[in-house]
Protein backbone atom coordinates (compact mmCIF):
# COMPACT_ATOMS: atom_id res chain seq x y z
CA UNK A 1 0.00 0.00 0.00
CA UNK A 2 1.97 3.01 -1.30
CA UNK A 3 -0.91 5.63 -0.66
CA UNK A 4 -0.42 8.06 2.43
CA UNK A 5 -3.37 9.00 4.61
CA UNK A 6 -4.26 12.48 4.90
CA UNK A 7 -4.41 13.69 8.18
CA UNK A 8 -8.67 13.51 8.65
CA UNK A 9 -7.95 10.21 7.27
CA UNK A 10 -5.61 9.35 10.50
CA UNK A 11 -8.17 10.98 12.70
CA UNK A 12 -10.93 8.54 11.07
CA UNK A 13 -8.70 5.62 11.51
CA UNK A 14 -7.82 6.44 14.84
CA UNK A 15 -11.58 6.84 15.74
CA UNK A 16 -13.47 4.08 13.66
CA UNK A 17 -10.51 1.67 13.17
CA UNK A 18 -10.86 1.78 9.36
CA UNK A 19 -10.49 4.39 6.65
CA UNK A 20 -12.78 3.98 3.10
CA UNK A 21 -9.77 4.58 0.44
CA UNK A 22 -11.95 4.17 -2.46
CA UNK A 23 -13.71 1.01 -4.86
CA UNK A 24 -11.25 -1.48 -6.19
CA UNK A 25 -11.71 -3.80 -8.64
CA UNK A 26 -8.96 -7.18 -9.78
CA UNK A 27 -9.43 -9.58 -12.96
CA UNK A 28 -12.21 -12.07 -13.18
CA UNK A 29 -14.15 -9.83 -10.57
CA UNK A 30 -17.76 -8.69 -11.64
CA UNK A 31 -17.27 -5.14 -10.70
CA UNK A 32 -15.52 -3.15 -7.84
CA UNK A 33 -16.10 -3.26 -4.23
CA UNK A 34 -15.54 -0.59 -1.69
CA UNK A 35 -11.71 -1.10 -0.09
CA UNK A 36 -10.79 0.39 3.61
CA UNK A 37 -7.47 0.54 5.00
CA UNK A 38 -7.24 -0.58 8.89
CA UNK A 39 -4.67 -1.66 11.14
CA UNK A 40 -3.27 -4.95 11.74
CA UNK A 41 -1.94 -5.80 15.21
CA UNK A 42 0.92 -7.93 13.28
CA UNK A 43 1.48 -5.90 9.97
CA UNK A 44 0.57 -2.74 10.70
CA UNK A 45 -2.06 -0.47 8.12
CA UNK A 46 -3.33 -2.71 5.23
CA UNK A 47 -6.05 -2.51 2.39
CA UNK A 48 -8.88 -5.21 1.97
CA UNK A 49 -12.04 -5.12 0.89
CA UNK A 50 -15.04 -6.65 3.57
CA UNK A 51 -15.61 -10.29 3.71
CA UNK A 52 -18.56 -12.61 4.40
CA UNK A 53 -21.67 -12.01 5.42
CA UNK A 54 -21.02 -9.32 8.39
CA UNK A 55 -18.65 -7.84 6.15
CA UNK A 56 -15.37 -8.43 8.36
CA UNK A 57 -11.70 -6.99 7.27
CA UNK A 58 -9.29 -9.36 7.61
CA UNK A 59 -5.76 -8.62 6.85
CA UNK A 60 -4.92 -9.79 3.38
CA UNK A 61 -1.26 -10.75 4.96
CA UNK A 62 -2.48 -12.81 8.19
CA UNK A 63 -5.10 -15.03 6.05
CA UNK A 64 -2.33 -15.90 2.96
CA UNK A 65 -0.24 -17.22 6.06
CA UNK A 66 -2.86 -19.04 7.13
CA UNK A 67 -3.63 -20.74 4.02
CA UNK A 68 0.20 -21.39 3.68
CA UNK A 69 0.16 -22.83 7.42
CA UNK A 70 -3.03 -25.21 6.86
CA UNK A 71 -1.63 -28.07 4.98
CA UNK A 72 1.43 -28.06 7.93
CA UNK A 73 -1.83 -28.44 10.34
CA UNK A 74 -4.25 -30.67 8.58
Amino acid sequence: MDRRLELLERLKLTLKGYVYVGERSKDGWRGSLPHYVFNCPVHGLVENYPHGFDERLECPICSREKKVLEPLTA
